[in-house]
């Protein structure tokens, strides 16, 4: 017998040795006897062991196999088919950190003649494969500035998949500047579930960083159009892009949205993903970006101030078929002329277009996927690779960061499981 690839071993707080498994999510506390039969593959306990998945009989080779198998079925589901549409380009806010801002050169918005092609786009893949849910992600520039465009793909779709029986769902991300009264109406109608938004601090640190182009207040646009979307039963999805600047802030304005409106918010870290700061306003004393460990760190502090238990360690802990949407077949960002992108992370890079949607696509360029991290040594040789699979593949290549944060924070998270489980120690504890 020998070692699982995907065995973790961290030292426990009582003199134990926890393992994890994180292929199959199992857990355990060894004391050094146990822990023995572990690091020779036999003795007492090894039958305990294989059981459980921490000693194997397979080959790395085969553990990885069976890795590439279960990412593989979950890659081409084509149960679900998915749209990310950028109806627009364009922007009305001109934030220093955009990643984006080049991508304003493409102007205007979606024409008749692609809304066309992506109706006829849709209806080929259901004669491909007849899927049961078309998910509609909006996104830009701003979608918003294309409202229009928004409602009547909307009207488009939903009256295909009604006459189908085929479940329709939508979201969007927006900077909620346009938003007013009758948009949140429309948006309703057009079954946009929820709604990303960013909200980067109170009135006047937002402001200086999602800095609208017509003068406007932005952070108040961005709490009047949050109380229509909750109004109206749209989900909203408040984040906050913190830094060592606007991190303070984080605390009292999560405390205000969920008081006074009832809407939560999380944060992610600013990063430079367009490899400019110290420059166009996006640099020191404004923003300070934090270091993607320290970050992590952070974020394990945050989750044990907010209080946990087992359940809540052992879901973020699961093994999982794929990262993102855009690991499975039947997923496609196309854009305001009708590109076709494998990522949303990448449009408007003309480099990384796949195919137009006016266009008559090959079966390989359908059956493309964002990132397969079996083709990726440091993936392929990772014991997270079953509770990751590859993290973000764009944010890696546009940041350089190192790998999902649990590589950092996953002692830390197990020592944490092993508190929520109330046993005395002893030679081979299952637990979980």
């Amino acid at each position: 017998m020998r070692k699982s690839s995907y065995t973790v071993v961290v030292d426990g707080a009582r003199g134990e040795h926890l393992l994890y498994n994180t292929a199959n999510a199992a857990f355990a506390a060894l004391d050094d006897e146990a822990f023995g039969c572990y690091l020779a593959g036999e003795g007492a306990f090894a039958d305990a062991l294989v059981e459980a998945g921490f000693l194997t009989d397979l080959t790395t080779e085969e553990e990885l196999a069976a890795q590439k198998a279960y990412f593989d079925a979950q890659r081409a589901d084509r149960s679900e088919l998915t749209l990310v549409l950028a109806p627009t380009y364009a922007c009305n806010l001109r934030c220093p950190y955009c990643y984006e801002q080049g991508h304003n050169a493409i102007k205007g918005k979606m024409s008749p003649e692609v809304m066309d092609a992506i109706m006829r786009f849709v209806e080929a893949r259901y004669a491909e494969h007849a899927f049961e849910k078309l998910t509609v992600q909006w996104y830009g520039g701003d979608p918003s500035l294309a409202l229009d465009v928004v409602e009547e793909l909307s009207t488009r779709f939903i009256d295909w998949c009604d006459a189908r029986a085929i479940g329709y769902s939508a979201m969007m991300l927006t900077n909620c500047n346009l938003i007013d009264e009758d948009a949140v109406k429309m948006l309703a109608q057009a079954r946009v579930g929820f709604v990303y938004v960013t909200i980067d601090g109170f009135e006047e640190t937002h402001n200086a960083r999602r800095v609208s182009a017509m003068g406007l207040n932005s952070f108040q646009k961005n709490i009047d159009a949050v109380k229509l979307f909750v109004k109206y039963g749209i989900e909203v999805r408040a984040v906050m892009n913190v830094d060592r600047v606007n991190w303070p802030e984080f605390h009292p304005l999560r405390n205000m949205l969920r008081d006074e409106i009832g809407i939560d918010l999380s944060c992610g870290r600013l990063c430079d993903y367009g490899h400019f700061f110290g420059s166009r306003g996006f640099a020191k004393p404004n923003f300070d970006l934090f270091e993607h460990d320290e970050f992590s760190r952070m974020m394990h502090e945050e989750f044990v101030e907010g209080g946990f238990d087992a359940a809540t360690i052992a879901d973020m802990l699961q093994p999982v078929p794929r990262f993102c949407n855009g690991q499975r077949d039947n997923y496609f960002v196309i854009d305001t002329i009708g590109d076709v992108y494998l990522c949303d992370g990448i449009i408007g890079e003309q480099d990384r277009v796949i195919f137009n949607v006016l266009d008559e696509p090959t079966r390989e360029q359908l059956h493309s996927v964002s990132h397969d991290p079996q083709d990726s040594a440091q993936c392929r040789n990772c014991h997270l690779l079953p509770i990751c699979q590859g993290n973000c593949n764009w944010e890696r290549r546009a940041t350089g960061m190192v790998c999902h944060p649990l590589l950092t924070t996953l002692p830390d998270f197990l020592r944490d499981y092993r508190s929520c489980f109330d046993v005395e120690p002893a030679p081979f504890v299952r637990l979980a």
